[in-house]
């Protein structure tokens, strides 16, 4: 599983830096709507920082934190050596849960933002 995300993290490495923007753009319209928007005028734009800012966050993380996932097989033939890199195989492991449950949330999240924003804002 983990090397299916590394594959994957290393297909979207261009992202990287839009995701990124993403997140940092997302987070000062965020700062902006709550400090200096009047609060009807700001509240538009709340909810579509946030999200916004969820996932730019994520996906930037999801694919800084992936790329280095070791290899499979490990070419050293002492204990050590092996059992570092099954242990450091087994953390990505735990992350990669984390972070599939981190996924579902956030787009539980979303689903639930964005259906008040339109209730809201949509007309």
């Amino acid at each position: 599983m983990i090397d299916d995300l590394k594959r994957m993290a290393q297909a979207i490495q261009v992202l990287r830096l839009p995701s990124l923007m993403v997140g940092l753009i997302s987070l000062a319209s965020l700062v902006t709507a709550v400090l200096l928007f009047a609060s009807d005028q700001g509240d538009r734009y709340i909810i579509p920082s946030m999200v916004g800012l969820l996932w730019g966050i994520g996906t930037y993380s999801f694919i800084v934190t992936f790329r280095a996932v070791p290899d499979k097989r490990h070419a050293s033939s002492r204990f050590f050596g092996k059992l570092k890199h099954t242990i450091t195989r087994l953390w990505y492991g735990l992350i990669s849960l984390i972070f599939l449950g981190a996924t579902v949330a956030i787009l539980v999240v979303t689903i639930r933002m964005v259906l008040i924003w339109l209730r809201d804002h949509g007309g």
